[in-house]
Order: structure tokens, then C-alpha cells, then sequence
């Protein structure tokens, strides 16, 4: 190669690094970017046509009925205490119209991916309090491209609004001026008003407000000004639960804990010690399951390296990361001693996944040379594990939309249907039923209270035989049963779908097969008139 073909080559590599590193210089463009690339594959794969169920349904009715009403419900259980995230919704439902419920789900849908995809901007902001501006981009896009991130954001929860809030809350408690600190215990407030357990973080700042701010005059009299600042933020809202419900929503499910874990040692034939100790161990062990498969697909490989890092470069930054990851950590052991089997509860600790990240992608980084297209290769490589781990895990949507199509013409037949909360017996498709009652209302939106859809289910546990059970859905006004081809439903529902024949007094009204659905679903009338 001639002296000048190697004095080309040299500029042009010359000018794409330099490009490269104009590029990481601009991290609005670059957030930017993650950001955009963030919201198309939120959107991509939300299921615009399939209703919001679960706890998404009921902040979707509280919210409905905060906007309609204008006053806050009172109508709603005691263990309805997160009620920060529906009364955010309530504002948008207010000035929106439509007649169909499905476009208000949608919206708390877009809502809750919108808010999702912001969050990138205060994990940024985090990740630059202990790095420079090129890992906390990094930071970002490990946060905006987590798959349980993105999926957690579809559903209409209280999760986006719970982790950008307890993010930016932790970004300004670590700032040096002490203005910051003070709003970061205001923001920690709403933290909690969207999550009781967002209480925790108070308690993990009140401690690292001691150890920080120890040698300074008059500590004492500036964390009681942090702690009036949070009582004022939180006070009004915990006035408005105690009126409507007698519980304040934030302390008195806090104490739930240590109460429950007492009851269960009075019940228990054991020592209340030894029992504590069994249910604590339960829930290690479920927490250490957990945390292993949120920990997928790319931040398993970063954290083991970032954890030794951490504590070994320790000053208060850091200290305040490790105490606050423990102490959230609590109500996931906790929920987990009761066998919850739910990854919510860890999410609040991202944040810390992606720190954690980035002090193995820094060391990764120190040994190569061309650093700056190590970054790219880096975040396309997050991009590309996330979207392959998203199509793995991501429901199938064509199974769920004839689910709900499906319970369309089931609530068109009966109100009362056959159905188990146990999870042993539950059917994942029966989640729709409501939803599809819904879809009937001519005049939505209409308070909850008001609706004329009530579906009433007949519960299947506690009986072993199909004739006792009809014999006990006969008072409960069960005249239909609704069977598919599951194995999770009890054996003599099983029976009944493939030996409807065995059966004279059960009469076919419905089989989806006939309608072209892929998913089968069966409807037997029963005549009790026969059954004599």
C-alpha cells in the first residue's frame, strides 16, 4: 500500500473517531435517539385491541370514577392504598372523549409507555452523579431497552410513574446543593403516594442525610425541615385515603409486615421464632429466584463485577445506592414469604442494575482502544438481546385477542359463569370476562357504580365431582357452563369438554370451533329438569 493510500486511510479512521466522539459529546441527541427507539418498540407491541385487566383494571375504574365524579372514591377496598397513579390518570380521562372504553385503556396504556420512555432522562441524570457522559448514556439505554421495562410499561401500571419518580428523588439527593436535597424528600412523598412502599426511600435518606451532612451545624434542625417537607406533600393525600377508607394508605400498610408476620407465628404449631425463620428463608430463596431472571438477558453478565466495584470504591454516593437497594428490597421478602410470584417488587432496583452495569462496562472498556465504537457495538448489542428476549417472552397476542372475543360471546349468553381465583384452577383466559361485559355499555363512560355488566363467578374449589357442584351453582344461579380444552380447570371440566356425550343434561349452545377460533371453548346449558 502506497504512502498516500495509508495517509487516506489514516484520516478517514481519524475522522469516524472523531465523529463518534462529537456524537457522545451531545447527549440530547443521543438520549433523543434511545428515547425514540424506546417508544417504537413499546409501541410495536402494545395490543391495542385487548383490554387492561388486573390491578391495571382497577386503577383504570378508580381513575374512570375520579374523572367522572370529580370527588375521590370511596367504594374501593382497604387494600387499594396506591391510588397516586389513577388520580394522575383521572386528570387526562377528564379531557378526553370518547364511548369506547377501550380508547381510555389505551390511553392509560400510552400514558404509562410515554412516562416509561421519559424515565431515561433521570436515569441519565443518576448515572452522571458517578460516571461521565458517555457511560451514563450507556446507562439510559440499558434502562430504556430492559425487556422487563418495556413489557412492565404495556400493561398500565403503577410501575413507569413509581421508578421515574423514585429515580429522580435519588438524583436529587445526591446532588451537592442542599436546595436539591430538600425537593429530593418532596419528590420522595409522591414517591410514596404512588407506592406505600416508596416510604422506605425516606427511611434510606433519612439515614444517609447523617452520615452526609454529620459534621455540619444545625443538622438536626435541616432534617426536620426534610422531614416537614415530606409530611406537607404527603399529608393531603393520606388525609383524603384515612376519610374515605379509615387507613392512611402509606402507615398503615407499612406496619402490615411485622403484624402479619406475627399472626402467622400466634397460628403456627411452631416457636413464633423458628416460624419467622422459615418464612423468612422462603422468601430469600423466592427473592434470589427472582432476581436472577429480572437480572435477564444482559444485566446477569454486568452486576457480579459492578457489586465487588461498588463496595470497594465506597463514599457516600455509593453508600446511599447500596443502602437504598437493601432497603427496598424489604417488601420484596416480605411479599415474597407469602409466595407472591410477581417480579414487580425488584423493579425498583434497575436503577441500581444499570449502575452496577456500568462500573463492568467502564472496566471492559478500559482495555480496548477503540472505545468509542465499543459503546455502539455495546448498546446495539443491549438493543438486539432485549428484542430477541422480548419475542421469546412477549404473549401470544393472536391467542389472547380471540380470548377476548371469545368472552364476548360468552357474557352475550350468561352473567354467571363458572370460575376459581385459586391459581391452581384459574384460567388465564377468564381475565377477559369483565372486560367483555364492558364492551356492551352503549353509554360509557358511566361510573362503576352504576354498571349494568356484573359478572358473578361460581367458585370451583371445594368440589370434586361435577353433580356437587352444579348442585352448588344452582343456588348461585349458574345455568350455563363454560369449559375449554385447559388442564388447569378442575378433571370433571375436563371430562365434560371431551366427553360431552357422557352428559345429557349439559346441552351445547356454543363450541368456538365453529366460529374459526383457534382457541376452544365450549358452553353447555344446563337442565336442571333432565338432571332430576
Amino acid at each position: 500500500m502506497s504512502e498516500e493510500n495509508k495517509r487516506s486511510k489514516k484520516i478517514l479512521t481519524s475522522e469516524k473517531h472523531n465523529n463518534l466522539e462529537n456524537i457522545f459529546k451531545s447527549p440530547i441527541f443521543l438520549l433523543t435517539i434511545i428515547g425514540i427507539i424506546g417508544l417504537l418498540i413499546r409501541v410495536y407491541y402494545l395490543p391495542f385491541e385487548l383490554p387492561i385487566t388486573h390491578d391495571a383494571s382497577s386503577y383504570f375504574w378508580y381513575a374512570n370514577d375520579l374523572s367522572i365524579s370529580g370527588t375521590f372514591p370511596d367504594s374501593y377496598p382497604l387494600n387499594f392504598p396506591n391510588n397516586g397513579w389513577p388520580t394522575f390518570l383521572s386528570v387526562f380521562f377528564y379531557f378526553f372523549n370518547s364511548d369506547n372504553f377501550l380508547d381510555y385503556m389505551n390511553l392509560q396504556r400510552s400514558l404509562s409507555i410515554t412516562i416509561s420512555v421519559l424515565t431515561v432522562i433521570p436515569v441519565y441524570l443518576l448515572c452522571s452523579r458517578f460516571f461521565d457522559k458517555r457511560y451514563s448514556i450507556i446507562g439510559a439505554a440499558l434502562f430504556a431497552f430492559g425487556p422487563f421495562i418495556i413489557q412492565n410499561s404495556l400493561l398500565g401500571i403503577t410501575e413507569s410513574l413509581y421508578l421515574l419518580i423514585g429515580i429522580t428523588s435519588l438524583f436529587l439527593f445526591l446532588s451537592n446543593n442542599i436546595k436539591y436535597v430538600y425537593i429530593s424528600f418532596a419528590v420522595a412523598a409522591l414517591f410514596t403516594l404512588v407506592r406505600y412502599e416508596g416510604l422506605l426511600l425516606v427511611f434510606a435518606l433519612s439515614i444517609m442525610f447523617f452520615v452526609r451532612f454529620k459534621k455540619e451545624k444545625k443538622v438536626v434542625l435541616k432534617y426536620i425541615f426534610c422531614v416537614l417537607i415530606f409530611i406537607l406533600m404527603a399529608s393531603p393525600m393520606a388525609y383524603i385515603r384515612f376519610e374515605n377508607t379509615g387507613q392512611d394508605g402509606i402507615i398503615s400498610h407499612v406496619i402490615a409486615g411485622p403484624v402479619y408476620y406475627q399472626s402467622a407465628g400466634e397460628k403456627g404449631e411452631q416457636d413464633q421464632i423458628i416460624t419467622f425463620f422459615n418464612l423468612f428463608i422462603t422468601g430469600l430463596l423466592n427473592l434470589s429466584k427472582y432476581l436472577g431472571w429480572i437480572a435477564m438477558p444482559f444485566f446477569i453478565f454486568f452486576i457480579p463485577y459492578g457489586l465487588f466495584t461498588i463496595f470497594k470504591n465506597r463514599d457516600y454516593k455509593t453508600n446511599t445506592i447500596v443502602l437504598t437497594s437493601i432497603i427496598l428490597l424489604l417488601p420484596a421478602v416480605y411479599a415474597y414469604t407469602r409466595d407472591f410470584q410477581d417480579t414487580r417488587y425488584l423493579f425498583v432496583l434497575f436503577p441500581i442494575f444499570t449502575i452496577l452495569s456500568i462500573y463492568t462496562i467502564k472496566k471492559l472498556e478500559s482495555k480496548l482502544k477503540k472505545q468509542n465504537m465499543f459503546c455502539v457495538l455495546l448498546i446495539g448489542g443491549i438493543l438486539g438481546s432485549s428484542l430477541v428476549f422480548l419475542n421469546y417472552q412477549m404473549e401470544d397476542y393472536e391467542h389472547e385477542r380471540e380470548a377476548f372475543e371469545i368472552a364476548k360471546d360468552v357474557t352475550k349468553i350468561t352473567n354467571v359463569i363458572n370460575h376459581s381465583y385459586h391459581i391452581d384452577f384459574e384460567i388465564p383466559e377468564s381475565k377477559y370476562y369483565r372486560s367483555a361485559a364492558i364492551a356492551s355499555l352503549q353509554d360509557f363512560p358511566v361510573l362503576s357504580t352504576e354498571r349494568q355488566d356484573r359478572i358473578e363467578f361460581v367458585e370451583l374449589v371445594g368440589h370434586d365431582s361435577l353433580e356437587s357442584y352444579i348442585e352448588f351453582g344452582r343456588n348461585q344461579g349458574l345455568t350455563y357452563l363454560v369449559v375449554d380444552d385447559s388442564i388447569k380447570q378442575p378433571s370433571f371440566l375436563q371430562d365434560v369438554f371431551i366427553h360431552e356425550e357422557k352428559y345429557p343434561y349439559l346441552l351445547k349452545e356454543y363450541d368456538s370451533k365453529d366460529f374459526g377460533y383457534q382457541y376452544h371453548v365450549k358452553i353447555f346449558r344446563i337442565n336442571y329438569e333432565v338432571l332430576k
